[in-house]
């Protein structure tokens, strides 16, 4: 479809140095004139954008850029809001379950506890700039959370862990494996049940040895890139 080619490239450009957090994309004439598409596939391709947390349209002003595409390096172990800091764009974070359940087998052996203990599940997605962006399932043994609610979610969790329990984190084992998102994931995020996305499977590990949580994160593409420099 030509308005998703129009968008695409309009992305790209925002996501370059060509735009900077506050900047007015050109007029509808100008990019009708640039792209040689008519005044419909500029407004689909803009809306597109709007979607993704990129624009926002303000009356008599314009498309203004209040985001960029988040880029997460494999090299450090960052959280999203991290990762955005130094972008301005505004990170919300929606819990959709937290409830205690007993790891079985599989879940005890990843999180190097008994089976049968307790561990708290919290499902959870994070918007920015209002987009639907990231979705997060993660399983947390209970024993190192005595006092977790549902408010320490609503937020960073690496900061919860870090400021509020003195928690020193050493890292994280990562593998990516891609699936097929289920209807919850494709009405969150938004995306075709046909469309594969890359899903982490991440295992937290602190400073002193300790698994402090094993997270699924599907990322909507179009929001959010990975990116490795690998050096021969």
């Amino acid at each position: 479809m030509l308005y998703k080619k129009v968008m695409l490239e309009l992305k790209s450009r925002i996501d370059s140095e060509e735009f900077a957090i506050g900047d007015t994309l050109s007029t509808e004439k100008e990019l009708m004139a640039y792209y040689a598409v008519s005044r419909i596939t500029i407004r689909k391709a803009i809306e597109e954008l709007v979607k993704l947390g990129l624009v926002e349209k303000r009356q008599g002003a314009g498309s203004t850029v209040i985001g960029k595409t988040m880029i997460g390096s494999m090299l450090n172990l960052k959280s999203t809001s991290e990762y955005l800091i130094d972008t301005g764009a505004k990170i919300e974070y929606k819990i959709c379950e937290f409830t205690l359940m007993d790891a079985d087998d599989e879940l005890a052996e990843i999180l190097e506890i008994t089976p049968g203990e307790k561990v708290y599940f919290i499902r959870r997605f994070k918007l920015i700039n209002g987009a639907a962006s990231v979705y997060e399932d993660s399983y947390m043994p209970m024993s190192l959370y005595p006092k977790m609610n549902v408010m320490s979610m609503e937020g960073s969790k690496y900061h919860y862990l870090e400021k509020e329990l003195g928690f020193v984190i050493d890292g994280a084992f990562q593998d990516f494996e891609a699936i097929i998102p289920d209807k919850h994931m494709c009405d969150i995020l938004g995306v075709s049940a046909k469309q594969p996305l890359i899903q982490i499977l991440s295992i937290g590990k602190l400073a002193d040895g300790r698994i402090f949580e094993y997270t699924k994160i599907v990322s909507k593409p179009e929001t959010i890139t990975y990116k490795h420099y690998l050096k021969r």
